[in-house]
Formats: structure tokens, sequence, C-alpha cells
């Protein structure tokens, strides 16, 4: 059983989510520290933790980020299943125990537990998923509807976390990580989906996940966005639409997506740490928005904000200041 963490500075939390993957009841675990170029002293913290415990294997990559690491991660793993882990969340001890039993004794390819999200004013959302259902792969591709939801009871996309995936099946379909600094999971599990025989729900909560708030949020995306929630955009759609192509509630949800992941792009533009323009800003929008246009097979996907018919009819300057405002109002969220 391997469990893969990818970090990338991350000193201060390097011992406590180290911690809580040592104290897993399941006794058969390797754990595998991929050290993604950190410029603080998060690579110096693993070697600690591997010092400590022989079960620690450390790496250390330059920096690529979550998507690349976990495939080196994948690439080295001794174990018949892998857990992806955010080093700063927290998986309660017993994780590993129920899924690795629920995945022997029932085959799944795919088992997934329940979950929890604290944001940082220490608010819980707390999310089981259903009670032991078992569906084919088949059964999952056909509809792909409720599949679509993390927060929902057979959610599977979103995050890779708190699921337990079979390694052989992982590598006899090639199934990688894209190299994209963002949304590497969703493109995976998409991936995935495509190819596994079957999936296995459990309600147990495994996971606590820690949310970014937009401080944070603007801390880790200093880039421009838009470039990778297209590519991965793209290659979901494509996949997703190819088991469902007359499912109008899946189609529908896709585009939203794409639609929400175009917003959020936008919005980081007015980063305060990217140090752009107005001028920068107003001219990457309107690429943006045309890119974002030209992608979509119809544009009647449900979507009806104020942001979504500026961007339809193209009045940028309706939509500059409906996105400067939103920054705003949102500065200390």
């Amino acid at each position: 059983m391997s469990i893969i963490v990818p970090i990338y500075n991350m000193e201060a939390f390097v011992a406590s989510g180290v911690q809580c993957l040592k104290e897993q009841t399941y006794p058969n675990i390797e754990l595998i520290l991929i050290d993604d170029g950190s410029t603080d002293g998060s690579g110096a913290a693993c070697k600690r933790e591997a010092g400590r415990d022989n079960r620690i294997r450390v790496y250390h990559t330059a920096n690529r980020g979550a998507g690349p690491a976990r495939n080196l991660g994948m690439d080295l793993a001794r174990g018949d299943y892998f857990h992806f882990f955010d080093i700063d969340d927290y998986l309660v001890p017993n994780a590993i125990s129920l899924l690795v039993k629920a995945a022997e004794e029932t085959g799944a390819d795919l088992v997934s537990g329940g979950f929890a999200v604290d944001d940082h004013n220490k608010n819980q959302r707390v999310i089981p998923k259903a009670d032991h259902l078992y569906r084919t792969g088949e059964q999952v591709r056909n509809d792909f509807y409720p599949h679509m939801f993390m927060f929902g009871e057979q959610g599977i996309f979103q995050s890779a976390c708190f699921k337990l995936f079979r390694a052989e099946t992982v590598r006899k379909h090639g199934v990688r990580f894209p190299d994209l600094r963002r949304n590497q999971d969703e493109v995976f599990l998409a991936e995935y989906a495509a190819v596994m025989k079957d999936v296995y729900f459990i309600p147990d909560i495994l996971y606590r996940y820690f949310a970014n708030d937009h401080a944070r949020l603007f801390q880790k995306v200093t880039y421009d966005y838009f470039p990778i929630i297209q590519r991965s955009s793209r290659r979901i759609i494509e996949l997703v639409l190819g088991w469902n192509p007359e499912n109008q509630r899946v189609r529908e949800k896709l585009l939203q997506d794409y639609y929400y992941k175009t917003f959020q792009s936008i919005w980081f533009l007015f980063n305060p740490h990217g140090k752009r323009s107005h001028r920068q800003r107003y001219a990457r929008m309107k690429e943006i928005v045309q890119a974002f246009l030209d992608d979509l097979p119809t544009r009647d996907f449900g979507e009806t904000s104020a942001v979504y018919r500026y961007m339809c009819k193209k009045q940028y300057g309706r939509l500059y200041l409906r996105m400067w405002y939103f920054t705003w109002k949102h500065r200390n969220d």
C-alpha cells in the first residue's frame, strides 16, 4: 500500500501531515514524499521524517507541480494500491484499513470514502459517501451525472484524495496526471473512470480537507491560470461526452464547470501579487473570453449570471468593473 505525497513549500505542515500517516492502523504501508523543488525547508523536513521511520522514502525533483510529482511517486511505488495525500490535510487513523478492506472484499478498482471540509473560520462540512454502494464502470460511464459532484454521495470528481486506486489498473492503462500546475486531479479521475471496471463507496469520514481562502489562493496562483483550465476542461469534456453524448444534464454540468473555472481565471488576473497593469488585465481578459466562447459547443447550458451575459455580449467594460468589484468585495474572505 503506497501513500504518495507531493510537497511544495509546506515546511510548517510536514511533521503533522506525516504524523497522521504514521499513525495509520493498516500495517503494510510505504510513504513516498516527493519534494517538488521547494525553496523553503520542506526538503530538509522530509529527510528528518525519513530518518525517524524506515517506511518513508523521500525524493527531490525540480518544481513541476503536484501532477508530475504524483506520477513519479506512482513509478516508484511498490504497493498494490495508491492513496494520494496532501500534506496540509488530515487522514483519520483507520482510513487506509477501511479503504483496503473494501477494495479486497469487493475487488473494486476504485474505493471512495467520505470527507470533511474545514475553512479557515473553523466551519466544518461533513460529506459521507453512499453506504456501501457498488457500481460497475459501465454503469458509471453510462450515466456520469451523479458522479460529477465532489459533495454528492456518489461524487468522484475534483479531488484524488480520500480514495484508493488499484495500482495494476493504473499501470495497465497508463493512467497519469497531466503536466499541469493545477486541476490535475479532475483529468486523472476522468482518465481513470474511463478504464475502471468498478467503484465502491463507503460512508466513513476518512479525510479532513482544509480549504484555501481567497488570500491563500492569491498566494498560490500568481500565473496565468486560463491555459491550464482550458487544457483540462477540453480533455474532460472530450472524455465524458464520449460516454454521455446525449445526456443533457452531463453536458450542462461540464460547460458550467468550464464557465466557473474561466470566471476564476479572469478573477486571478486581479491578483495583487501578479503585478499586472489595468491595460494588461483588460487585454488578457478579452483574450480569455474569446477563447472560452470559441470552445463552447453551445452557449445555452443554464448559466444566467451577469458575468456570463457580459461575456457572451462582449461587454468588456462592464465585465472588467464587475470582476474588479468582486475582487474588492472578497478581499478579506
